[in-house]
């Protein structure tokens, strides 16, 4: 279903990178390495560095507002495809004081690395705070034990960057950037429905040591570093969801226009047109929602619901919008050939990756209802005032 916009590209890119871009589309286009952000990125590694200040000597990085364009540019050609631009989870790397990680984020900003990040266990996930993997203090750093499930990249990514508590420790949610070549690691494969251009499965960590320089931020920080990375990572996801539902939209113009039933086009009859005029209100509505995050993303004058609030409704808006491009094809849209039964597969994983709806509303409810509404809901006793500030400000 992949299609190329070119002139978007002169929009997007420098001329060289846009030669670069079509000549790897022209090269890949219908083969199976087309989904493989690992070979998009080390075909064209410039773009595996556009988000990273501390690589581009003297140049200024790409800001959020820059870099949605770009994901919703390769989203609209493959959803598999959403890891090209940046530095993807290597970004979390980036919030880190000091030089300890400079060497990795070259590596990842050349297109020589790529990170997975490890969160989700089969006891909790979204509940950051039932995570079951433990670091435990040791000469020279820690000893990580646990499992890690439904991780994405793992198969191709030669860095993890491992959630764990540290043991003994209140408030211990910390961060830990783990190689994939560590001792004590073995990885399991899950299949899955969708976004299928990179693997999926479980990582199990058996006492596996990690350097004390290799922790990302203090002991205790994990949570800042989560709410920080990801506010910006959900954006980009909901960027990538707009571009392929706009993608599928376009085709579905095509259609209107050419498709002939009953002596003449099928744009004709105005339930279509109804139809085809609110999910592209709704898409576009959904872009302004998450170019306004972007840009208060850039300005560091955002709360941590702006982003979950536009994963939350423009990964939902983009699925209606795939699920009625199906409709209108007829039987046609269910041919794995027209590619939009893998786009709307595509957008139901990312519905469920990086936050699910009902998730990312709660905590939208959260912010703008008050913790002692929240807390009342989990059971719990309700935090101090201040605490409801410092997470916020997260």
């Amino acid at each position: 279903m992949s299609r190329l916009n070119e002139s978007e590209l002169v929009r997007l890119f420098d001329d060289k990178t846009a030669s670069k871009v079509i000549e790897c589309f022209n090269a890949l286009d219908g083969t199976p390495d087309f989904h493989s952000p690992i070979v998009w990125r080390s075909t064209i590694p410039e773009l595996c560095r556009l988000d990273c200040a501390r690589t581009r000597r003297g140049i200024d990085a790409h800001g959020a507002a820059q870099m949605v364009n770009l994901f919703r540019f390769f989203g609209g050609l493959s959803l598999d495809l959403r890891d090209v631009p940046g530095l993807g989870h290597g970004r979390l790397l980036s919030l880190a004081k000091g030089q300890a990680f400079e060497a990795f984020l070259r590596d990842v900003a050349s297109g020589e690395s790529f990170a997975a990040i490890c969160i989700t266990e089969a006891s909790g996930g979204s509940d950051l705070h039932s995570l079951q993997t433990t670091a435990v203090r040791c000469e020279g750093g820690y000893t990580l034990t646990g499992c890690k499930h439904y991780v994405a990249r793992l198969r191709q990514a030669n860095l993890y960057v491992v959630f764990a508590n540290v043991a003994g420790l209140d408030r211990s949610l910390s961060v830990f950037l783990v190689p994939a070549s560590a001792d004590g690691i073995v990885v399991h494969d899950i299949p899955a429905l969708g976004l299928q251009g990179r693997s999926w499965g479980a990582l199990e960590l058996n006492q596996v040591f990690v350097p004390k320089q290799h922790r990302v931020g203090g002991e205790g920080q994990g949570f800042s570093l989560f709410s920080t990375h990801f506010s910006y990572w959900r954006c980009a996801m909901a960027a990538a969801a707009i571009g392929a539902a706009q993608a599928t939209l376009d085709r579905c113009k095509e259609r209107l226009q050419h498709r002939q039933a009953f002596d003449g086009p099928i744009g004709r009859f105005t339930h279509l047109q109804q139809g085809y005029a609110q999910h592209a209100a709704r898409l576009h509505m959904a872009w302004l929602l998450v170019q306004s995050t972007a840009l208060r993303l850039d300005k560091q004058a955002y709360c941590y619901i702006d982003a979950a609030m536009a994963k939350a409704e423009s990964v939902e808006i983009a699925i209606a919008a795939a699920q009625w491009a199906m409709l209108i094809h007829g039987a046609e849209g269910c041919c794995v050939s027209t590619g939009l039964e893998k786009n709307l597969r595509d957008l139901l994983g990312l519905r469920i990756a990086d936050g699910t709806p009902d998730v990312l509303r709660g905590q939208v409810a959260r912010g703008l209802l008050g913790e002692t509404l929240y807390s009342l809901s989990l059971g719990r006793q309700a935090v101090s005032p201040k605490w409801s500030r410092e997470r916020q400000l997260w």
